[in-house]
């Protein structure tokens, strides 16, 4: 991506957790939401009985041959291909709020789930974004229509399969997931030159290795829009029952746009010069094994690890 905005995140962020702007009193009212703490860092998290994440990981998820690191990470996000529906065409606000029938058809063509009722999600599955109806009836078929960001070109997320302990509750779930993206962040951009922590997520431009030298990177961790759930690891992650977290992250790249606007200039007044390949590739270095993620890039498509 040639650029996203820091403003455009923090909006991003503020519509998947939907509730940044809440005082405590209402947050308590809104289903699904709560707090984790790790270290010094507060979370907020949605675990909602109707988000993708929780109906595409009800059981674990088989993976097909041919799927790539971007498909099996947007599968278990329970969203859409960028081949199936083109950016814009999806956004945060079906992240949080679909049925499970309609996330079988958010799905990559290149996954199908297994277990009891694998068979018929499977078949759904192609049906729906398959051969009968292709890239443009899939899009069509997206609930909303909604101008809001796409999340799969304007946000990252890393995922973390917490291993589903008894006697654990997901706020303690939320909190490990945070610890392993702080690690896993801290260990991979170094030279902090500036950092910023505003109660959406904190913002540090540093360093990171690439194979041409060290090279600015400018990276957000999130702390509000992290969505839960209870389910599954992928089979091929062991398919144990699990925890499944996601935590907003992202960078940003080259020179700016229109969007970087406000608070781009005031912080920071420098950009990252790294690509989303190059940091997902230093990301890599560090990333526990039962832990995934993506990039957005608008130009060369997401970078992901899985």
């Amino acid at each position: 991506m040639k650029f996203i905005g820091f403003t455009l995140i923090t909006t991003t962020i503020a519509s998947l957790g939907g509730c940044a702007m809440y005082d405590n009193a209402k947050k308590a009212q809104v289903e699904g939401v709560g707090t984790a703490q790790s270290a010094a860092i507060v979370y907020e998290f949605r675990a909602g009985d109707q988000m993708t994440i929780k109906h595409a990981n009800s059981a674990p998820q088989k993976f097909a041959s041919t799927a790539t690191a971007t498909d099996k990470v947007f599968a278990v996000m329970g969203m859409p291909s960028l081949e199936a529906a083109p950016p814009g065409s999806f956004n945060g606000a079906q992240l949080i709020q679909s049925t499970k029938e309609e996330t079988i058809r958010y799905m990559s063509t290149d996954t199908a789930s297994h277990g009891s009722t694998g068979k018929d999600l499977e078949v759904i599955s192609l049906n729906a974004i398959g051969a009968n109806i292709g890239g443009a009836g899939m899009a069509l078929s997206l609930i909303g229509g909604s101008p809001k960001v796409d999340p799969r070109v304007a946000l990252g997320f890393v995922i973390c399969f917490m291993p589903a302990v008894e006697g654990q509750d997901m706020a303690a779930a939320v909190a490990s997931c945070g610890a392993k993206v702080e690690a896993i962040f801290n260990k991979t951009v170094t030279e902090i030159s500036r950092s910023y922590v505003l109660p959406n997520a904190e913002y540090r431009l540093g360093k990171i290795e690439t194979p041409s030298g060290l090279k600015a990177a400018k990276v957000f961790t999130g702390r509000r829009g992290v969505l839960a759930a209870e389910g599954f690891a992928p089979l091929d992650r062991g398919g144990y029952p699990a925890r499944i977290v996601a935590i907003p992250v992202g960078h940003e790249t080259t020179s700016g746009s229109s969007s970087g606007a406000l608070i781009d200039t005031m912080l920071f007044k420098s950009r990252g010069e790294v690509t989303s390949e190059q940091l997902a590739a230093a990301l890599a270095k560090n990333l526990p094994k039962d832990t995934v993620f993506y990039l957005p890039d608008n130009e060369r498509g997401p970078a992901a690890v899985y």
